[in-house]
């Protein structure tokens, strides 16, 4: 029978020492040590009351990041269908979003997890919900200056853990969007995506009328003359985006390509190849 592997915070202390010995035989004895702690020490850390220095928390969360690539390959389970199984299911869509969101953690800073960090967020708007409805989510999510805008970094990856986005950081379209549609679904209003390029649009209905909003820019209304107007010179197909809602699956699509696209700009190849093998689940190549 094989031995667990020492995971104890004893055994964490022992390998932290060792971060400071950048000999190529001692880093990858550390490295291969930390595998067992599956990419995340932070409740850990926390519990040992270590204040690690900004160095130390870097190359820490870099040795980390390998058993994290391992994980979501692990926890990375799409039905048959691929994307278009995953279609109207939230529950599936936003487990992947956890996966995706742990994979991107620097597996040392505690926070949240997603769904906790949802349920609260949701709970405490529950009462806004009820009474003002989607308009009322969307004045306390954006018009207010709660969630962001990351206008200097659109493409940085840290925009597509919603984990993070959710502890107060600012995040791109995509990124504010999903915000709004889960704590929407969580309070059973009735709110739609409208995936654009380089774009996110929200889509309700107040005192009958079709409402759409922009999450990105403070959430804003966007009218059906100035949606006409941005997009006219789309192509097609991307114009009947417009006309309907964006399922769970087609945003998993967006998000894991997005991924892909940002890794690949910053020459971070092993991170952009995982989000290919992940394309390949959802969609058939070529994407």
């Amino acid at each position: 029978m094989t031995a667990a592997p020492d995971t104890s915070p004893e055994r964490l202390a022992l390998l932290l020492r060792l971060l400071d010995d950048d000999s190529p035989p001692v880093r990858a004895s550390v490295e291969a040590a930390l595998s067992a702690y599956d990419g995340d020490v932070s409740e850990l850390l926390g519990e040992m009351n270590i204040d690690l220095s900004e160095a130390d928390h870097e190359l820490l969360s870099l040795l980390l990041l390998p058993a994290r690539r391992e994980r979501l390959r692990r926890e990375w389970v799409v039905p048959a269908g691929g994307a278009e199984a995953v279609q109207d299911d939230w529950d599936q869509f936003e487990a992947l979003l956890r996966s995706l969101s742990d994979y991107l953690h620097d597996g040392v800073t505690m926070r949240q997890p997603l769904g906790d960090a949802l349920d609260l967020l949701a709970e405490e708007l529950e009462d806004i919900g009820d009474h003002q409805g989607a308009a009322g989510l969307n004045k306390a999510l954006f018009e207010s200056g709660r969630f962001k805008p990351n206008i200097h970094e659109e493409d940085e990856p840290e925009n597509y853990d919603i984990a993070h986005v959710l502890a107060g950081n600012p995040s791109n379209a995509l990124g504010m969007g999903l915000v709004f549609l889960f704590v929407a679904h969580r309070l059973d209003i009735d709110v739609e995506g409208i995936s654009l390029p380089q774009s996110f649009l929200c889509r309700f209905h107040e005192d009958g009328q079709v409402m759409m909003t922009e999450p990105a820019v403070k959430g804003r209304t966007v009218t059906s003359e100035d949606l006409a107007h941005r997009i006219r010179r789309y192509p097609r197909e991307i114009r009947s985006l417009a006309a309907r809602p964006a399922a769970p699956g087609e945003l998993l699509v967006r998000l894991v390509e997005e991924l892909a696209t940002s890794w690949s700009v910053r020459g971070e190849t092993v991170d952009a190849e995982l989000m290919e093998e992940l394309l390949a689940t959802l969609v058939k190549a070529p994407f």
